[in-house]
């Protein structure tokens, strides 16, 4: 059964979406809200606390809550050959965020040598405990604000002494970085699921702990059938939208 905050919170998103406040305009006060609907204040506060988590407001502090205006950055599935071109300085992100007009960068947190754990150990093909995995933890980022968290990981004996295996920024995205080293990858699995967020992951993505965030884990082979990359990618549902179009239906001819 619907809280009662719950249903504010619903009454609230639709009158949000039917543009009774736009972008960018502050919406009544919680005193004036708590008039209208009936209730106490603790209740309004719920109800925009749920928004709030939803990226649908902001509360500024003196001023009141205002109403955003962000819309989600479309990743559409045929991204990987962009980023592969030979002159491509922007990785799959930043030239999606470009071709949104907004403002996108992926940023290294930490690159790391360590031994593959169970998980990746079966993703790649390796001996859990004793062959070792270079694990990538980065951030995307949008007008500054993480909206998706990765971590690759790569077989170290395949990456070594590339830029793979640096500390730096990789410069034209990870498939551009790959393909430079000699590792030239000819298909992806990808899975998509959604979950609730764990607590780590919504302080990363400024998120409320257990809100649903989407995972997209993707398992990269060379031209060889090598496994050369396992990534994890954690995603914030409401800045980001990952597009599946044009999706052959019919079965290649011969």
């Amino acid at each position: 059964m619907p809280t009662q905050y719950g249903q504010i919170a619903a009454d609230l998103r639709r009158r949000i979406k039917q543009d009774e406040w736009p972008p960018g305009t502050a919406l009544p006060t919680q005193t004036e809200l708590c008039e209208e609907y009936g209730v106490a204040r603790a209740t309004m506060t719920a109800a925009l606390n749920q928004l709030r988590g939803e990226r649908l407001v902001t509360g500024v502090r003196g001023q009141g809550t205002f109403v955003l205006g962000w819309k989600p950055v479309r990743v559409p599935f045929p991204r990987y050959p962009a980023a592969l071109e030979p002159e491509g300085q922007l990785g799959a992100w930043e030239r999606a965020c470009q071709q949104a007009g907004t403002t996108g960068s992926m940023v290294t947190v930490e690159v790391a040598h360590e031994p593959a754990n169970a998980e990746v150990a079966e993703a790649l093909g390796l001996t859990e405990g004793t062959d070792t995995v270079i694990r990538h933890s980065r951030h995307a980022t949008l007008d500054d604000h993480t909206c998706q968290v990765h971590t690759a990981y790569y077989p170290a004996r395949l990456v070594e002494g590339t830029s793979l295996a640096g500390q730096e920024k990789i410069v034209g995205g990870v498939s551009g970085a790959m393909r430079a080293a000699g590792i030239i990858s000819a298909s992806a699995d990808e899975h998509l699921s959604a979950r609730p967020a764990t607590a780590d992951e919504a302080a990363e993505l400024t998120l409320m702990t257990g809100f649903p965030v989407l995972t997209l884990d993707r398992l990269t082979r060379d031209q060889e059938g090598r496994q050369v990359e396992w990534l994890r990618m954690v995603i914030d549902p409401t800045r980001v939208m990952v597009a599946y179009d044009e999706l052959p239906l019919t079965r290649p001819a011969g």
